[in-house]
Formats: C-alpha cells, structure tokens, sequence
C-alpha cells in the first residue's frame, strides 16, 4: 500500500498560518499504518484550506468519520490540540501534501503498471494499441487518492485503491 503523504511537523503549521491556510479538515487515515510498528497509533490525514467554504465542503465529505473537523489554525485551543497530537504517542498526523511526485510516479510505473492494465481491460471498453503508452497521474480528492488515466480523448478518474485491489 503507498502511503504517498508527508507526516505533519510542528514547523509546517506556522508556515501554513504564514500562507492563510488557516483551516485543516482532518480525517481518519488507513494507509499510514504500518504493519510493523511496536506502537499502533491513530492515523489521521488533514487537509489545509485557505478558504473556510472549501473546508467545509470537504469536511460535508467525510463528516461520518470518527476523526472529521475543522480545525483552526488561528484559534489557539485548535493550534495547542494540533501540536500536542503531532508531539504525542497517540496520534500519526499526516498532511496531504506528496512528499516526492517522482518517487510516487516511479513507485505506480514499478509496481502498479500491470494492475493499471488489468483494471482497464476488465472496467472498459478502451483497446489500447501496442506500442501506446498510457500515463495516469495521481490526484488528491478530499483526502483520497485516485489515479487519472486517460487515453485519447477520455479520461478515468479511479480510486486507487481499487488498483492495488486488482
């Protein structure tokens, strides 16, 4: 499973304040875990908004989760609770920002070329001509990654999950 996103720091917040991305919508976080930590922390994904509508668009998205909110970066008790969580045991904070797009890239062409393949074959009516070559990109979408394919003129937006299901 590609956990492609970078684990929130304390130095990120004050440069989010800098940029008015005040507002994070956070969420509950399945591909941070890891099978082989000693520790099993609460993993939770937050989002950065500089527009508080956005953020609430994307927190009506995910509002079911256990771990959805608003948080307010200008607000001191939100900034305090955000601090102590990435500074604790409890919880791993990860903002969804791609630590590396060409690591991420290299990573779906090594190990995930075929599933692309395959999903295409089995989900639509496409017949790809050899020698073509198709590049799908990854895209964020209220915390969740999908990947865009296209070919010709259409176009796939998939979760990616489902890739690495196939």
């Amino acid at each position: 499973m590609i956990q492609p996103f970078e684990p929130l720091k304390p130095i990120y917040l004050q440069r989010l304040i800098k940029m008015n991305k005040k507002f994070l919508v956070s969420q509950s976080y399945s591909r941070g875990y890891d099978h082989f930590d000693d520790i099993h922390r609460v993993d939770i994904l937050v989002t950065d908004y500089d527009d508080l509508n956005y953020a609430k668009v994307h927190y009506n998205a995910v509002k079911n989760d256990k771990y959805a909110s608003i948080i307010y970066l200008d607000r001191p008790e939100h900034l305090n609770k955000l601090e102590e969580m990435i500074s604790g045991d409890k919880y791993a904070v990860y903002w969804s920002v791609v630590k590396s797009s060409e690591d991420l890239k290299k990573r779906l062409d090594d190990h995930y070329s075929e599933n692309v393949k395959r999903y295409i074959e089995k989900n639509t009516t496409w017949r790809i001509k050899s020698g073509s070559t198709i590049h799908p990109r990854f895209e964020v979408i209220f915390g969740e990654l999908f990947l865009i394919i296209k070919y010709n003129s259409q176009t796939l937006r998939v979760k990616f999950e489902e890739i690495e299901r196939i």
